[in-house]
């Protein structure tokens, strides 16, 4: 009985690791053959917008992808490009005094004031939404058992589908001063504006224009039988240039000029003229896609 045992472990290990050669032998040759790939994908990761600010900082946010993609394989090189819709979130974080001259007061139209306006931490979440077109070339090579390395570069245009600012934590507090009346400030009086808030309307990001960045792909597809595939990666995106236009500047918020209650809230991009938007993300993307052979 324990000879039998024995060689039955010996011959399940024999077969064991000569389906695996086999299985290696074979993806090692059809890897070299024309191949095409259409499949959908997920992703999520990190985003960020980054860039210099005059009195605030940038910080990360997060990013989601859902996209299709068509891939075309002449060998181990081949061309893709994709079609996917992407939300890119950042966050900046603000600690200053902003004072703001020259304004008129919704309840007094005939006198100029000066908003001041200090910011606790204020947090200002922003949400970019773009549908992106990459174009990548990659490289694929046989890992063994129905796997394939997959390593992908190239550019990505980016069309803006809009943007929003909304608030993310930390709060701020408005006060006025009327020069007409001196230099005593107005304070603590929320029907005329001046109070501390914690929430703003969300409000939308304007002037954005189509980005263009880089983009890179690294995974291993895993074949799933029937010709279909599980794709598992780490993707990233960095943007080259400015995707908004020109600005004057100006402050970060301002009282609306006929409801002093209600927060006229310009942002980032739209108050400091140093701010460049370029999207960056990174994250981790999964797919399920079918394949098939292109001999001709």
């Amino acid at each position: 009985m324990r000879k039998i045992a024995y060689i039955s472990v010996v011959l399940s290990f024999l077969i064991f690791n000569f389906s695996i050669a086999q299985a290696q032998y074979r993806y090692g040759r059809e890897i070299d053959r024309p191949y095409a790939y259409m499949g959908l994908t997920v992703g999520g990761g990190l985003g960020m917008i980054p860039c210099t600010l005059e009195n605030g900082s940038q910080s990360p946010g997060m990013n989601f992808d859902l996209g299709v993609h068509y891939t075309h394989f002449f060998s181990r090189l081949g061309v893709g490009f994709g079609l996917h819709i992407s939300r890119v979130g950042a966050n900046a974080t603000y600690g200053f005094e902003e004072v703001t001259p020259g304004l008129t007061h919704a309840d007094n139209t005939h006198a100029s004031y000066n908003l001041i306006t200090r910011y606790a931490d204020w947090k200002e979440h922003q949400s970019i939404k773009a549908l992106e077109l990459p174009l990548e070339l990659f490289f694929r090579a046989p890992m063994g058992s129905g796997k394939i390395f997959v390593v992908g570069v190239g550019v990505q245009f980016e069309m803006p589908l809009g943007g929003k600012y909304s608030a993310g934590g930390g709060s701020f507090t408005t006060s006025g001063v009327f020069p007409a009346l001196g230099t005593y400030e107005v304070g603590d009086m929320p029907e005329h504006g001046f109070a501390t808030y914690e929430e703003i309307d969300e409000t939308p990001i304007g002037g954005l224009k189509t980005g263009i960045g880089v983009v890179a792909d690294l995974g291993v597809r895993l074949a799933l039988g029937s010709g279909g595939g599980l794709y598992i990666g780490l993707y990233g995106n960095y943007g080259l240039n400015n995707m908004l236009g020109d600005r004057e500047g100006g402050p970060l918020l301002t009282l609306n000029s006929r409801d002093a209650t209600r927060i006229d809230y310009h942002g980032t991009f739209a108050s400091d003229p140093g701010a460049a938007l370029r999207l960056l993300t990174v994250g981790v993307k999964v797919g399920l896609d079918i394949c098939s052979p292109m001999d001709m």
